[in-house]
């Protein structure tokens, strides 16, 4: 993978992974309830999963890139229709998750269980490995070391997955406030940003 391709891949990792899901809120309540630093332990049980998942999906990626050099193509532009309908689907549904602001308070609360909860909340995630399925393939060349581009491109996103849900973790009190007052707002920002990744994706296809 060359640093240009690796810079465009960072680019649009750090603006996909900017749109809050689930992990993101649970680590905003844990920060209202027992504060920023106990959260990292959060944050590192669900990148742990992500990392699961990532695994999961190079592993896939691959075999099926190493057997045919049409299937990832094929796979390709798969992905490019699959963020294309979650952006429309999240850009029209209306929001369903209540979040409930919790009072901060200073409850001593085990390091494994925050971790764990972190991790359970991404591993039984189904869109992200859907997501990932769809997203890593736009950026895979066939004719190189695919192992190679997923050792590269997992900790990219790892890191910024990471430093995404921290952010939000810190800046919960204001955030959640917020989206208490405006929660479709999140939805049709995160269809917008989607929606948009899937354009640019197509359009770099197609010049590829």
């Amino acid at each position: 993978m060359t640093f240009e391709a690796w810079l465009i891949f960072f680019i649009a990792s750090l603006i996909l992974t900017m749109t809050p899901g689930p992990s993101v809120f649970l680590a905003m309540v844990h920060s209202l309830k027992y504060g920023v630093n106990k959260t990292i332990f959060t944050a590192l049980g669900d990148i742990t999963a992500n990392a699961f998942q990532m695994i999961f999906v190079a592993f896939g990626l691959g075999v099926i890139s190493t057997n045919d050099k049409n299937a990832l193509l094929f796979i390709q532009w798969s992905g490019i229709f699959l963020l294309l309908v979650m952006g429309i689907k999240m850009l029209l549904s209306s929001a369903v998750l209540v979040v409930k602001k919790p009072s901060f308070r200073t409850d001593d609360v085990s390091s494994f269980k925050l971790y764990w909860q972190g991790f359970w909340v991404a591993g039984t995630n189904p869109k992200a490995i859907i997501f990932f399925s769809a997203f890593f393939p736009q950026f895979i060349s066939g004719n190189d070391n695919v192992p190679l581009q997923m050792l590269i491109m997992c900790p990219t996103m790892v890191i910024l997955d990471f430093c995404w849900v921290m952010t939000y973790a810190f800046i919960a009190k204001q955030f959640l406030g917020w989206l208490i007052n405006y929660p479709n707002y999140l939805n049709r920002f995160g269809g917008c940003v989607l929606l948009a990744a899937a354009m640019v994706l197509a359009l770099n296809n197609q010049v590829i």
